[in-house]
């Protein structure tokens, strides 16, 4: 199966402690569109990801993970770096299940960041094979 992710540009997080939460972010700025999302550091031109997720709508599914305690203590106790997110929005193809190529794309891209050695706080990547994931955006 081939996926195709169309990556937008990465956001940063900004100190929530004025909404009572430990990040926040413009939710404006990511897609109300199913896709993926990747919250993650970046330490000169180096990426960590630390979190990679899959939503019917990005935007919501985002401000939820907000606040998730457990997931932004991670991401707050991590290696120094700026904290970002980065949002892609999946393209189905004829035939394809959004649900199924959501689930896809997200397993692939933990097993993925884990093969690269990536902090992740979920860890639960399963086999993976004859899928093929394209991505094309900004970094």
């Amino acid at each position: 199966m081939k996926i195709a992710v169309e990556w937008g540009s990465p956001l940063r997080l900004k100190d929530g402690r004025r909404e009572n939460l430990i990040y926040t972010v413009n939710l404006e700025k990511l897609p109300s569109e199913p896709g993926i999302y990747v919250f993650g550091r970046r330490f000169g031109k180096s990426f960590e990801a630390l979190y990679v997720g899959k939503a019917n709508r990005i935007r919501g599914r985002v401000k939820n993970q907000l606040n998730h305690v457990k997931l932004m203590q991670h991401l707050k106790c991590a290696k120094a770096g700026k904290r970002l997110i980065l949002a892609g929005v999946v393209a189905t193809r004829p035939g394809q299940r959004l649900a199924k190529v959501l689930r896809l794309a997200e397993r692939a891209l933990i097993r993925y960041f884990l093969s690269e050695g990536h902090d992740l706080v979920n860890k639960q990547g399963a086999r993976i094979r004859r899928h093929e994931v394209s991505s094309s955006g900004k970094q």
